[in-house]
């Protein structure tokens, strides 16, 4: 059981997280500041976030790792329910463009970090390796079934990774775009491509 500080802890340090997030995905990192996020959070002070982040760095690592692991777990938890490979693969793309649609700002944000900002000792944001996996799995378990026909698994996924992330530009082309359209588009296109012919 949590002490009760541990519980404020926790809830304080998710509340300084999401302030970040809209922030960024609002104004940018460069205008990030300690004093701005303490404002959106409702924050007496900037102090407030050094006293539960050690830094800057602190702070955009658990964000990635916060929203990341969020899109990652909804993406799991459907690929897990279809039960077949051609079903995960509908899943995976449904829940992702579904994922995206309902979560702008961490979107946003996410973008916003891996075109700014590096992870102390890693080349960049994040590893987009944890959206792939989940992928890779589906693919991997079609082939050894025959369900989905020959390819080369790490290039097919990381096609259907980039055509998925697509749906982020393709709604600020067009705000008034159906996510579950695009996502139906999206598994037209792949489950046909690698439907064994």
């Amino acid at each position: 059981m949590q002490t009760g500080r541990s519980f404020t802890t926790t809830a304080r340090r998710a509340q300084i997280v999401e302030a970040a997030v809209r922030v960024i995905a609002r104004e940018g990192l460069s205008k990030a500041t300690f004093g701005r996020i303490a404002a959106e959070a409702g924050l007496s002070s900037p102090g407030m976030i050094s006293y539960h982040f050690a830094d800057k760095d602190e702070l955009l690592t658990v964000l990635c790792d916060t929203v990341l692991g969020d899109c990652v777990a909804a993406i799991e938890q459907a690929v897990a329910a279809a039960g077949s490979p051609e079903g995960g693969l509908a899943a995976y793309l449904t829940s992702f463009v579904r994922w995206q649609d309902t979560h702008r700002d961490g979107v946003n944000a996410l973008w916003r970090l891996s075109a700014g900002w590096k992870r102390p000792g890693e080349p960049a944001a994040f590893d987009e390796a944890l959206l792939r996996d989940p992928l890779l799995g589906v693919l991997r378990v079609g082939s050894a079934a025959g369900t989905v026909r020959p390819v080369q698994v790490e290039w097919t996924a990381h096609a259907i990774l980039c055509a998925v992330e697509g749906y982020q530009q393709a709604r600020e082309d067009d705000p008034g775009l159906d996510a579950d359209a695009f996502a139906q588009a999206l598994v037209d296109l792949f489950e046909r491509g690698l439907t064994p012919r």
